[in-house]
């Protein structure tokens, strides 16, 4: 038996893209920051801090798992979740034209 291997990465099924407003805990503290890359199962999210320990440490950006972020804001160009909106309307229409078609 030949198992196919899902070719969509973690990533690709999150609901995060580049440019969203993202939550997320480091170092026992809250943070939110803003998406600026995406990696096959995590994010690297700039933010500021007012913590030169941090600041030192960090210099305002961290690559952090997509299952620690939480959303606060969808970026402009999120098309997440979009697509699937799209194909659903464009497959209804299809199945219109189909009926019309075929109906003469």
């Amino acid at each position: 038996m030949l198992l196919v291997k899902d070719k969509l990465t973690s990533n690709d099924k999150s609901p995060f893209d580049v440019g969203d407003q993202v939550s997320f805990e480091l170092e026992h503290k809250k943070f939110q920051g803003m998406i600026e890359k995406g990696y096959n199962n995590s994010y690297m999210i700039g933010f500021h801090t007012t913590d030169p320990a941090l600041e030192d440490k960090y210099h305002d950006k961290i690559v952090i798992n997509n299952k620690n972020l939480t959303m606060v804001k969808k970026g402009p160009n999120n098309s997440k979740g979009k697509k699937k909106d799209e194909d659903k309307s464009s497959d209804s229409d299809q199945k219109t034209e189909d009926k019309s078609s075929s109906k003469k």
